[in-house]
C-alpha cells in the first residue's frame, strides 16, 4: 500500500519540495535522480588510510560481522559506497532506524543485480550525548507478551533508565543500565541475549543486535574509532582555521533558507556561534572547542559530522531521513569552503508495518490509509449518522408512497365491496409492521457494520498512529522483530522504496 508522503503528518517541508524538484529547494541541494547515478562511472578514486581499513575490519569482526571483502572493495574504489547513520538506541531504537538499514540494503542489492559492485556502511553516532534518547525504548503494547501490568488502554509503553553519567558525556562508551535490560526481558519473557550481557556498552549492544539482524549486509562505523578520528585530522584543522568563515557561511545560508520560506535545521543559541567541534575529556564528556589538540579526543557536532563522514569515507550516496536531507541543504556551503566532495543525497524509504490481520481491514471496510491519521471515532460517527439518516429517509418516502397507493385502491374497490374495508386496514397494519421491521433491521445492520469498522479503524490507528505519533518515528522495531523475526527485515527490504515521495504500509 503506497501513500504520498504529503499525507504523512508533520513531514519536513523542505524535503517535500526537494523531492518534487521545486527550484526553491533544489537550489540549496541538487536533486539527482537515482538512475543517472547508477549510470555514472564507478566510485571515484579513494585514498583510504590502511590503518583505518584494518581497524574497521577488526571492530566489525568483534561484533560478529565479516566485512573484509566489502572493506577491500570500498578502499580500492571498485564499489559504489552507500552510507547512512543513526544515534545509538537501546534495543535498536525506533522503526525508522531499521527503515534506513532496509533502504541501504535494498539499494545495495539493486546495484548488485545490475552487475555493479556496491557496499553499504552504517555510521554509529556513538559520540552523541542524548542520554534520554539512547536509554529509553518505546514499545507497541500489542507486541508485549509477558506483563499483566500493562495498561491496555494505551497504544505504547515506554521503558527508560535514569541518567548514569554527566549529561554532556558521549553515550556510546557507557554501559547499558541493568534496570533497562531487566525491564525489556520481563516484558517479553525472553532469555538474556549476548547483545545485552552484563556491562556491555550502548555501542557494542547496538552493533551486535544489528549483526544478529542483518548479518554481513552492512559495514558498521563507530564514530569514536580512533583511526577514524586520526584520518579526519586535516579536516579538523581546516575547520579550526576557517572558524569565522564557516560561521559567516552558515549565517548567510540561514538567511537564504528563511527568504525561501524554509527553516534551518540547527539553530545556534541567541547571539552565539554555531558549535562545530568538541573536545572529549578523560571521562568522555564533551566540551565545545575551536582549536584541535588531539584528533582522537575531537568530536564533531551535528553540522560537522557529515563533513567528517564525507571527507574520510568518501561515500557516493548518503541516505538520510527528512531532517538529515535538510541538514545537507544547510551545510552545503561548507563542503565547497573546505574542499570536501558532497555525495549524492537520497531520502530513506519510509515504511509502516502491521500484521496481515490488521491491514485486511483496509479492503474489508473501505478504509483509506489517510484515515489512520485522524480520529476514528469522529470519522465513523459521522459516517454512521449519515447512512442511518438515509435509510430512515428512504423508508419514510416509501411508506408515504405505499399509503398513497393503498388509498387509491380503497377509493376504487370500496364502492364495489364494502366488506373490503376491514381487510384493507388489517393489510395496512401488517405492511407497516413488516416495512418498519425491515427498515430497523437495515439500520441495525448498518450500525453493527460501522461498529465493526470502528473497531478495525481503532486497531489500525493503534498500530500505525499510536498515541498520535506516526509509528516509525516512535515505536521500537524490536517489538515487531521479537514477534515476526527475520520476516520483518526481509519484508521491509522487499517493500521499501528508496528516495521516493511516498511511504509504504508493509504487511507482515
Amino acid at each position: 500500500m503506497r501513500v504520498p508522503l504529503a499525507r504523512y503528518p508533520g513531514f519536513n517541508r523542505f524535503t517535500l519540495d526537494w523531492l518534487a524538484g521545486d527550484a526553491r529547494a533544489t537550489r540549496f541541494l541538487p536533486r539527482t535522480n537515482e538512475t543517472s547515478h547508477r549510470q555514472r562511472a564507478i566510485a571515484p578514486e579513494r585514498v583510504i588510510a590502511p590503518e583505518l581499513v584494518e581497524a574497521l575490519r577488526a571492530q566489525n569482526r568483534a561484533w560478529g560481522i565479516d566485512a573484509g571483502a566489502d572493506l577491500d572493495a570500498w578502499a580500492s574504489g571498485e564499489a559504489v559506497m552507500l552510507i547512512a547513520g543513526q544515534q545509538l538506541g537501546f534495543a535498536g531504537g525506533p522503526l525508522y532506524t531499521l527503515a534506513k538499514i532496509a533502504t541501504l540494503i535494498r539499494m545495495k542489492r539493486d546495484l548488485i543485480a545490475q552487475g555493479r559492485k556496491a557496499v553499504a556502511f552504517f555510521w554509529l553516532a556513538s559520540e552523541d550525548h542524548d542520554w534520554d534518547e539512547a536509554a529509553s525504548l518505546t514499545l507497541p503494547i500489542a507486541t508485549v507478551l509477558a506483563s499483566a501490568n500493562v495498561n491496555r488502554q494505551l497504544d505504547l509503553l515506554c521503558i527508560r533508565a535514569a541518567r548514569l553519567a554527566d549529561p554532556r558525556a558521549a553515550v556510546g562508551p557507557l554501559p547499558v543500565p541493568e534496570s533497562l535490560t531487566k525491564q525489556l526481558l520481563a516484558l517479553y519473557d525472553m532469555p538474556r541475549p549476548s547483545w545485552l550481557r552484563h556491562g556491555i556498552t550502548f555501542r557494542d549492544s547496538f552493533a551486535e543486535l544489528l549483526a544478529a539482524t542483518v548479518g554481513n549486509e552492512l559495514v558498521l562505523v563507530d564514530a569514536l574509532l580512533p583511526e577514524l578520528r586520526r584520518a579526519g585530522a586535516d579536516l579538523f584543522a581546516q575547520i579550526s582555521a576557517n572558524h569565522e568563515a564557516i560561521q559567516h557561511a552558515l549565517r548567510d545560508r540561514a538567511a537564504e533558507l528563511e527568504t525561501a520560506g524554509y527553516a534551518q535545521q540547527i539553530v545556534p543559541p541567541d547571539g552565539e556561534h554555531y558549535t562545530l567541534l568538541f573536545s572529549l575529556d578523560d571521562e568522555g564528556v564533551r566540551h565545545p572547542a575551536i582549536g584541535v589538540e588531539r584528533p582522537e579526543r575531537t568530536s564533531t557536532s551535528a553540522l560537522t559530522r557529515p563533513l567528517l563522514q564525507d571527507a574520510v569515507l568518501r561515500p557516493d550516496v548518503f541516505v538520510g531521513g527528512p531532517a538529515e536531507v535538510a541538514y545537507y541543504a544547510q551545510i552545503a556551503p561548507l563542503h565547497e569552503l573546505l574542499g570536501v566532495e558532497m555525495p549524492r543525497v537520497a531520502l530513506r524509504g519510509h515504511a509502516l508495518v502491521a500484521p496481515k490481520r490488521v491491514t485486511r481491514a483496509f479492503e474489508r471496510y473501505g478504509i483509506e490509509p489517510e484515515d489512520v491519521f485522524a480520529s476514528p471515532d469522529a470519522v465513523l460517527a459521522e459516517h454512521e449518522l449519515e447512512r442511518v439518516a438515509r435509510i430512515r429517509g428512504i423508508a419514510d418516502d416509501a411508506r408515504a408512497n405505499l399509503m398513497q397507493h393503498i388509498e387509491a385502491i380503497s377509493q376504487l374497490a370500496l364502492p364495489a365491496d364494502h366488506s373490503l374495508a376491514g381487510s384493507i386496514q388489517r393489510s395496512i397494519g401488517h405492511l407497516e409492521f413488516h416495512f418498519n421491521k425491515l427498515a430497523e433491521r437495515a439500520i441495525k445492520g448498518v450500525v453493527r457494520k460501522d461498529r465493526e469498522r470502528l473497531a478495525a479503524v481503532r486497531e489500525l490507528v493503534a498500530t500505525l498512529y499510536p498515541d498520535r505519533h506516526v509509528q516509525d518515528r516512535i515505536a521500537g522495531w524490536f517489538g515487531y522483530w521479537h514477534t515476526h523475526g527475520q520476516r520483518l527485515v526481509e519484508r521491509l527490504i522487499e517493500e521499501i522504496e528508496p528516495d521516493a515521495d511516498a511511504f509504504r504500509i508493509v504487511t507482515l
